[in-house]
């Protein structure tokens, strides 16, 4: 049978200090989109949920699913998006 890896759950600090990372980086990569300088008149046009895209930009938890449809939106891919990011 296989033993199960025991990964180190990552210190709070850490997750937050990411999260607040690439809330950041996504706000200035919307900022820079034609449509992009104010966040609600963009999840309108992207048809992203408002409070998502906030959430996102102020460095809170969100779903996988809802932060590759911003990337989608933003026309930059996950590759793209996290390069300098480590």
């Amino acid at each position: 049978m296989f033993e199960k890896k025991r990964i180190p759950k990552l210190p709070k600090e850490v997750v937050d200090s990411k999260l607040k990372e690439i809330g950041e980086k996504v706000k200035e990569k919307r900022s820079m989109a034609v449509d992009g300088k104010n966040y609600i008149n963009f999840a309108k046009v992207h048809h992203i949920n408002y409070y998502t895209l906030a959430r996102i930009e102020n460095g809170e938890d969100f779903k996988m699913s809802s932060f590759l449809e911003v990337l989608n939106a933003l026309g930059i891919t996950p590759e793209e998006f996290f390069t300098g990011i480590k």
